[in-house]
């Protein structure tokens, strides 16, 4: 069985998980500046009204993602 990973989208508010791993390596260079490297602590702050957003704390850092972005960042609850 083919273990499918979960992303910041699947987070629930307040949930918490570890960054593994970027799918999109052309993002992973613009997330890694913004700090967010695998083993980064990240919880679901709030996803935007109509779901092409999310706020995140990672490591007490507040950011806010696209959908894309979010969408390229593996987790591990």
């Amino acid at each position: 069985m083919q273990r499918r990973y979960r992303t910041i989208p699947d987070l629930k508010v307040h949930e918490s998980a570890h960054a593994l791993a970027f799918e999109d390596p052309a993002l992973a260079g613009k997330l890694t500046a913004m700090g967010l490297l695998p083993g980064t602590l990240i919880e679901m702050v709030r996803a935007a009204p109509f779901g092409n957003a999310y706020y995140i704390k990672a490591d007490g850092v507040r950011l806010a993602l696209r959908e894309e972005e979010a969408s390229s960042i593996l987790i591990d609850v």
